[in-house]
């Protein structure tokens, strides 16, 4: 017949191993729940100003104006040498539930390339100089992140998924236009 310890002796054990179990717990759960990132529109304030990259053989150009009440507002024109093939016209703004990127696309002649809102992106990462939005909504744009390199050159990644489900990256690399 096989030996059992007594209740005693497992009541102890169990007392001593609750706390541990306890801890784990806890850093388990600190583990899933990343910080919330601490910036506010005032983090943004060297976008101000007016923006030129190229993706590929076409010129991405953007302007933004300084935040005032909450907003700041900008504006992206892509051309090639004869045409202009898409305006996209976008808000950064600070809201108490967070700092959100807005934007939606249009055809030269302001025709809304989106057929619903315009995308709702919140910020989810950040740091001085490292700024990641999340698209709260599922459709095409999943991220969109803005990484200050020096004061006169940023770079703008965007992830996406296309129609056909394929992952794609579009990267701009932009330099301050004096």
């Amino acid at each position: 017949m096989k030996k059992y310890p007594g209740p005693k002796l497992l009541l102890l054990v169990c007392l001593l191993l609750l706390p541990l179990g306890f801890a784990v717990g806890k850093l388990r759960s600190q583990e899933k729940t990343p910080a919330a990132p601490h910036a506010t529109l005032a983090d943004f304030s060297w976008l101000a100003g007016r923006w030129e990259g190229n993706l590929g053989n076409v010129t991405a150009e953007q302007t933004w104006i300084p935040a005032r009440n909450g907003t700041m507002q900008g504006m992206f024109r892509l051309t090639d040498t004869e045409k202009t093939i898409v305006v996209e016209l976008f808000t950064i703004r600070e809201t108490t539930d967070g700092v959100f990127f807005y934007l939606r696309h249009f055809s030269p002649e302001l025709v809304p390339q989106e057929k619903e809102d315009a995308y709702r992106m919140k910020l989810a990462k950040s740091d001085s100089t490292h700024f990641q939005f999340d698209n709260t909504v599922h459709n095409e744009l999943q991220h969109a992140i803005l990484t200050l390199l020096d004061v006169d050159h940023y770079t703008a990644h965007a992830d996406l998924i296309g129609n056909n489900g394929q992952p794609r990256v579009i990267e701009v690399a932009y330099r301050r236009v004096k």
